[in-house]
């Protein structure tokens, strides 16, 4: 059950950082007067979150889509899978990006 919950909450929030993220942008090249929006540009602690969160909930998407065709029978070991995945893709992304 956790990864429908994920799935339904991380959805809304991708969409709000990504929103932060493109309109700092903005910020960084002058478009708007913001300073505070130049600084959330360049923070690390965001896109670090924002990389969890888009390699998680398209995972745990993909597990649930796998689910509904109903390709599949055992959703616990298809959970400890896409999670362990999830995880060693953020730790790879993390350490080639960041």
């Amino acid at each position: 059950m956790f990864p429908y919950y994920f799935i339904r909450f991380s959805g809304p929030l991708l969409l709000i950082l990504v929103g932060l993220k493109i309109l700092s942008g903005y910020s960084l090249v002058g478009r708007i007067q913001a300073p505070w929006l130049s600084d959330l540009h360049i923070n690390k602690t965001l896109d670090v979150f924002l990389l969890f969160v888009f390699i998680f909930h398209a995972l745990y998407g993909l597990r649930l889509f796998l689910i509904d065709l109903g390709m599949v029978k055992h959703e616990k070991i298809l959970f400890w899978a896409f999670t362990l995945l999830s995880a060693g893709l953020f730790i790879f992304s993390y350490t080639c990006f960041f």
